[in-house]
């Protein structure tokens, strides 16, 4: 789990010397971090199967976007798996002149510092799949990857548990309202370029969720933390988020990305069936950085868990939130909380008076280059 300051970046080795790559975190986090593992992989005979771009959002795409702007790529990639554009969608057609007008209206409305791309040179992520060559969305027939589905990789099965069809539809949705307020509907278009105003315009759709300051009661009560009210998350963006459990080895790890926790509370139970709940995982990544949004009260005591993965510097938005961590703590007796920063919370945590009554234990490197989970 590398240094993405408040994004995501996680390489997990399935099996010997086959790695699934989800998401790259942000420019920094490539060139320090993400470039020299996969270089050190490669050079081992190492290759990543899959790349899981599990949403549109800058702390999710700008490493992979930098990734595929190489030359040539540091290590072999067999395959990607991304919802764009062209996977939801609606019928859209433009002239060149209208092309360059939304695309300018875009980038001025969400303040974005990029200069307006052509339906010939394009620089967004899809552009880039497409300039590869890279196996896109191949198990879907180059469509959405929607929950429920089971995919089979290797010795690996995938199960992807969001987004599902209704949020797919909240995404396109989205859009439209987009494209209606610049009445662009029904008219011709050039694919490239709505990949690229599409991912501009998505990345600046941003959760309307409740602040929580990372701060404890005076009584140090976990139960007491726990009574905090639930908002769920409403971005159409982190609801399209690709969610999935891999299991090989007999073993079960979930990764959340950015989901929805009620999409992913109707997929576990799909899979799994209501009457095995807790559903026992050996990792699971929280979703959101450990949003209490995207962490609902209901998902997280439908999993029992050791290991929890918390990716976040707790910049910005200042995850993770303790409501999320004390749900966690008291639902799995034991389990050990996996940072890839030493955060303020960190430290608060290791206090004797949190483990009176709760057993667990925080786990962050020394230095700021990401953690090891081994499993």
């Amino acid at each position: 789990m590398l240094p993405a300051m408040n994004g995501d970046c996680i390489l997990a080795e399935y099996i010997s010397q086959h790695f699934i790559l989800i998401d790259g975190g942000y420019v920094d986090t490539y060139q320090k971090y993400l470039l020299p593992r996969l270089r050190e992989i490669a050079a081992g005979g190492g290759v990543v199967d899959l790349i899981v771009v599990t949403h549109i959002d800058g702390d999710h795409i700008s490493g992979i976007i930098k990734l595929l702007e190489e030359d040539e790529l540091p290590i072999e990639v067999k395959a990607i798996w991304y919802n764009g554009y062209r996977h939801v969608q609606p019928i859209v057609k433009v002239s060149g002149r209208q092309e360059t007008f939304v695309h300018k209206s875009i980038i001025k409305e969400n303040k974005v510092d990029c200069k307006p791309i052509s339906a010939k040179q394009g620089c967004t992520l899809s552009a880039l799949i497409a300039q590869k060559g890279l196996v896109w969305n191949e198990p879907v027939g180059g469509g959405a990857f929607k929950a429920p589905m089971t995919i089979q990789l290797e010795e690996a099965a995938i199960h992807i548990l969001a987004p599902n069809e209704s949020d797919i539809e909240n995404l396109g949705e989205f859009w439209r309202k987009r494209l209606i307020k610049d009445g662009l509907l029904n008219k011709e278009h050039s694919e490239e370029f709505w990949d690229d105003a599409f991912e501009y315009c998505l990345s600046k759709d941003k959760p309307g969720f409740r602040f929580h300051e990372n701060k404890v009661s005076k009584n140090y009560d976990f139960d007491k933390i726990m009574e905090a009210p639930y908002e769920p998350d409403d971005s159409a963006s982190n609801g399209s988020s690709i969610a999935f459990v891999v299991e090989t080895e007999g073993k079960r790890v979930l990764f959340l990305g950015d989901a929805h926790a009620e999409t992913i509370e109707k997929s576990l139970v799909t899979l799994y069936g209501s009457e095995n709940a807790p559903f026992k995982f050996d990792t699971v990544k929280l979703s959101h950085h450990g949003s209490y949004n995207n962490n609902s009260p209901k998902l997280l005591s439908m999993i029992s868990c050791n290991q929890w993965l918390i990716s976040t510097s707790g910049d910005k938005y200042n995850h993770p939130d303790l409501p999320t961590l004390a749900h966690i703590i008291a639902h799995n007796n034991g389990c050990q909380l996996f940072f890839n920063y030493m955060l303020p919370v960190c430290y608060e945590l290791e206090k004797a008076v949190y483990h009176e009554k709760y057993d667990f234990e925080v786990i962050s490197p020394e230095k700021e280059e990401g953690i090891f989970i081994a499993n």
